[in-house]
């Protein structure tokens, strides 16, 4: 482990202190570590365990360049992603060239090893990172007053919440939740698969739900069937025999998946791992009159179907937004101004978010299920 990340034990007292060490959290320390802010970066996991959201949009390049962090990422070894693949609006595949975006590709990437990446970039910009870590007390007394699991205690002037779609931190503190979907993804992976001619996204929408599948490093390939907890429930989808029968009964998704098999096993029948369900509700965390300096980033601000593609750039967007209003605040403790903008624009981006998931799944094929009908508009009288 990287010496910076022993950091913790060394320092009780920090400007900033940041709750979650995924995508937004370790790039809202990063940017803070790099302004000369003490930044305590506590991460619950040591990224020992697989995580989702593998295929980034073009749009990640400048992102990470801005970052400072391009030739890490290109050390890890992504896959280019050439373009999208879908049966979507039309029963006939449609495809969508990433050439188009200026940027040449996408990248699948192992989502476990990028983020692990943002989080030492972190640490060498000189935060203090903690893994296996994570808050389980807060208080403020004009400072706040932190505890860690493990019983270590931490001060900080400001606190962020990048607890991801659970907002952990901003919930306990009495901010509100509003949830807009129950939508969950439940996923697998094939290991051993040639993926040589497979280095794009495949998204196929289906009675209950949509599926998608991409090419990973180290020859593989990962399936997730995106539906609502309540339809997942009903159809047993966490267990292997009901999730395969579901993806059986798919026609493009099904053929990719067999055809890439078959190109490594003689008879197509390997397994993939057990699925396992996670959270992709979309949410927006609100605040009401709540003046301390505390701030959410990333999903735990505003959380995202991951139709949109936007979830790792939007993540590191906002964390710019919440590394510059942090500066502000530690500058201007007094000063609620910083607060509110940083609110009024995650209000924008809701609204403008909304409206755009709502014509990804306008322009859909028509399925008369409760999945699809649940995010209809209603129709003005």
């Amino acid at each position: 482990m990287p010496a910076r990340l022993r950091l913790l034990t060394m320092f009780t007292a920090y400007d900033v202190v940041v709750a979650g060490g995924g995508p937004a959290g370790a790039a809202t320390a990063l940017r803070l570590a790099r302004a000369g802010h003490t930044v305590a970066l506590l991460e619950r996991s040591r990224f020992d365990r697989p995580r989702v959201g593998e295929t980034l949009a073009p749009s990640i390049q400048p992102l990470l360049r801005d970052l400072g962090v391009w030739e890490q990422f290109v050390a890890l070894g992504p896959l280019p992603s050439w373009g999208t693949r879908s049966i979507w609006s039309s029963t006939e595949p449609a495809a969508h060239s990433h050439l188009e975006s200026g940027y040449d590709s996408g990248w699948h990437v192992d989502r476990r090893l990028f983020d692990r990446m943002l989080c030492d970039a972190a640490a060498a910009a000189g935060a203090a990172v903690s893994l296996g870590a994570s808050l389980i007390g807060c208080r403020y007394d004009g400072r706040w007053q932190l505890t860690c699991s493990g019983g270590r205690r931490v001060t900080g002037r400001l606190l962020i919440d990048a607890t991801g779609r659970s907002a952990t931190i901003g919930r306990s503190l009495g901010a509100r939740r509003i949830a807009f979907d129950r939508l969950v993804g439940i996923t697998a992976q094939w290991s051993g698969v040639d993926v040589t001619a497979e280095q794009y996204l495949l998204i196929e929408s289906v009675r209950d739900g949509w599926w998608y599948t991409a090419p990973l490093p180290g020859d593989v390939m990962v399936g997730m069937f995106m539906t609502d907890a309540d339809i997942c429930r009903h159809h047993n989808l966490a267990a292997s025999g009901p999730w395969r029968t579901h993806l059986q009964a798919t026609t493009a998704t099904a053929l990719r998946l067999d055809t890439a098999l078959r190109s490594t096993t003689s008879d197509g029948a390997r397994l993939p791992t057990a699925p396992r369900v996670y959270s992709a509700a979309s949410h927006r965390l609100v605040r009401h009159g709540d003046t301390r300096p505390w701030l959410a980033v990333g999903d735990a601000a505003l959380a995202v179907d991951p139709i949109s593609g936007s979830g790792v750039p939007r993540a590191l967007r906002t964390a710019e937004a919440a590394a510059t209003t942090a500066a502000r605040l530690l500058l201007h403790p007094a000063d609620a101004a910083p607060l509110t903008s940083y609110e009024a624009t995650r209000n924008t981006e809701c609204t403008t978010y909304l409206s755009t998931r709502a014509d990804y799944y306008d322009v859909a094929l028509p399925h008369p299920t409760p999945f699809w009908t649940r995010r209809k508009l209603p129709t003005p009288a």
